[in-house]
């Protein structure tokens, strides 16, 4: 099995998906030099990809070893197909918690801020992350995975859709309401997700979940609806950094300043 052609191929075609999507039926129009910033966030993950590249370990290959050597408490039982789903869903949900933790320490939060000063959101959107965010979170998904002996087949199914989805919802994508009404039950959807990037503190700190609503549900972060529909929301964060820090490489500095 080809886990880079899997990897690079899944990321393709939902990346080609949502940007002709949101340009067919967008939330909001456009702004004249949104390509600068969707420039940048296509560059960053570019270098964030080659910083994991150098990582001595990431997610799969710690997956690997657990399998092989018996590691984690998944490895002490034997449950069959079920230790996808079980796997899979404490995945989703450390990494729910890691998006809180990310928003409540002041520390981290400067990393994650450079996520929030996006002005405006599409699907390269849900690439922005600072290389050092995205190296915590690689440590954070390890400890997971050996923790719990999660297969590598789950770790690769986990992270594909983690990225789809970061893409989908990011996404400036206008869902007709009748779907989105389904929709919104069971995927956090870009009206959903807008409502985490909103300027009003108490929305940002809503939504945390890249997949799934159900974690916001049980632990009381959901919000249906924002105070403003989703293509009138106010999106970024008080104050805004000049424009300089919201581009690449700029953007590198900005949670230092």
């Amino acid at each position: 099995m080809d886990v880079s052609l899997i990897r690079s191929g899944s990321f393709i075609g939902v990346f080609l998906i949502c940007m002709i999507l949101q340009w067919i039926i967008p939330s909001r129009k456009f702004e004249k030099d949104r390509w600068k910033y969707m420039v940048s966030n296509i560059v960053l993950v570019v270098c964030n990809n080659l910083i994991l590249l150098l990582m001595p370990l990431v997610p799969y290959q710690a997956s690997i070893y657990a399998n092989n050597h018996s590691i984690g408490l998944l490895n002490l039982f034997d449950i069959g197909v079920s230790e996808l789903v079980v796997g899979f869903f404490f995945l989703d949900i450390v990494i729910y918690f890691q998006h809180r933790v990310f928003h409540k320490v002041p520390l981290f939060w400067r990393l994650h801020s450079m996520h929030h000063v996006d002005p405006m959101l599409d699907t390269t959107s849900g690439l922005r992350f600072h290389p050092i965010e995205i190296i915590l979170s690689n440590f954070i998904k390890i400890i997971t995975i050996l923790v719990l002996g999660i297969a590598p087949a789950t770790v690769l199914i986990f992270e594909v859709v983690l990225n789809a989805l970061s893409m989908f919802n990011h996404s400036n994508l206008n869902i007709p309401e009748p779907l989105e009404r389904v929709l919104n039950k069971v995927l956090i959807t870009p009206a959903l997700h807008t409502i985490h990037h909103s300027i009003i503190i108490k929305e940002t700190q809503s939504n945390y979940g890249f997949s799934v609503p159900w974690w916001d549900k049980i632990f009381g972060t959901f919000y249906a609806k924002g105070k403003y529909p989703q293509a009138k929301i106010h999106i970024g964060m008080i104050p805004m950094p000049e424009e300089k820090y919201s581009l690449f490489p700029g953007m590198l500095v900005q949670p230092f300043l």
